[in-house]
């Protein structure tokens, strides 16, 4: 049985080191599958695209992957901007897309199964333990995309149940680095603390650094972070990030049964020093595609597609087994995490919640 897995990323331009690290835990996936027999006896084969952070050439690579590398599914994206254009080329090239990364819901789609964690997994709870550890008065920093600006939605509409007031949000281009007019509004509205939505290196690193010459640290002002990874940390001083705080399904120094394996073939296949949510998300999505295809036989992308709800693989370093639901999103874990040193360590973590497109109440995931 033949498999060709397409990888759609961005190795070039302002995302490129982001996305370098999520194709390394995809094609880490790739090179355990194929030193453990590889998908029914045959070895699983890749194509790689770059489009080199242009959304303009991320259609376009679906394309060429499908047309040009006969590839059966595609496990790339990182940006939710790449995800709504690449769809209609999915659907026109009668693949599926394997989307690695959290992000805003809000959608579904047969020809897309949902890697990361959805809004409701995650922000409801991050919202409470913030309300409670931080402050209410809330302010708002991200880019100026689908992502930020619908987390920054959220967080106004679930807010009030913790008494949590946004007294401001500012929304700045992505690759952003003059956060002169957000630190006086910030100065302005006297917040308790700061979600910041930022994403890309440069924003994120300049808007922490330039917070922190302004005077701010984690003691007076706190960070509480959605996407400040431990890549964006390792290009700042770690007294810049020392002491705020950041939500996700994965950090590096998780103590979960998998995750030290994990982090040392990471390095010593790819290379990679760094690891994150987004990650261990495109690790996951191959070995699901792995088990789906040894479970059908077959690499028809409607053949997987109906197969994926029905698999599950326990070796995620997230801590909990990774599978879809019906609805194509898939299972997490949810943690906080505290910079201590130019990383994170673990300091919370909350009962997993059933994944839902759409906003609603979240209710909890039954481990099975």
């Amino acid at each position: 049985m033949r498999v060709k897995i397409g990888m759609l990323y961005s190795l070039g331009g302002a995302q490129a080191e982001m996305e370098q690290s999520i194709l390394d835990g995809a094609l880490l996936a790739v090179h355990e599958i194929n030193a453990t027999g590889g998908v029914g006896g045959a070895e699983l084969r890749t194509a790689v695209f770059d489009d080199r952070s242009q959304v303009s050439l991320t259609a376009r690579g679906i394309d060429h992957l499908c047309r040009n590398e006969s590839v059966d599914v595609v496990v790339g994206g990182y940006t939710s901007a790449s995800r709504v254009v690449m769809i209609p080329s999915i659907h026109e090239n009668r693949t599926l897309l394997m989307y690695p990364t959290y992000f805003e819901g809000e959608e579904t789609d047969p020809r897309v199964f949902y890697c990361g964690a959805a809004p409701n997994q995650y922000l409801e709870d991050y919202l409470s333990w913030i309300a409670e550890n931080l402050g209410r008065r809330v302010y708002i920093v991200g880019s100026d995309y689908i992502y930020p600006r619908v987390l920054a939605e959220g967080i106004s509409r679930l807010g009030g149940r913790w008494e949590m007031m946004t007294v401001g949000a500012w929304h700045a281009p992505l690759g952003e680095t003059d956060f002169g007019a957000v630190l006086s509004d910030i100065a302005r509205t006297r917040p308790a603390v700061i979600i910041c939505n930022l994403v890309g290196v440069d924003s994120t690193t300049s808007f922490y650094r330039q917070f922190h010459d302004a005077g701010y640290t984690a003691a007076s002002l706190p960070i509480a972070a959605t996407v400040t990874t431990g890549i964006d940390l390792a290009h700042m001083p770690a007294e810049v990030s020392e002491g705020h705080y950041m939500v996700a399904t994965y950090f590096s120094g998780l103590d979960s049964p998998a995750n030290p394996a994990y982090r040392a073939a990471l390095y010593e296949v790819r290379g990679q020093r760094y690891s994150h949510s987004a990650q261990v998300g495109a690790y996951n999505a191959v070995h699901a595609l792995r088990l789906a295809a040894e479970q059908t036989g077959s690499a028809d992308p409607d053949a997987l597609a109906a197969a994926l709800p029905g698999v599950r693989f326990d070796g995620s370093p997230e801590g909990l087994p990774f599978y879809f639901r019906g609805n194509h999103y898939s299972a997490h874990p949810t943690y906080v995490g505290r910079a201590v040193g130019g990383d994170y360590e673990v300091i919370e973590e909350f009962s997993p919640r059933l994944p839902e497109p759409w906003w609603s109440e979240g209710r909890q995931l039954v481990v099975p």
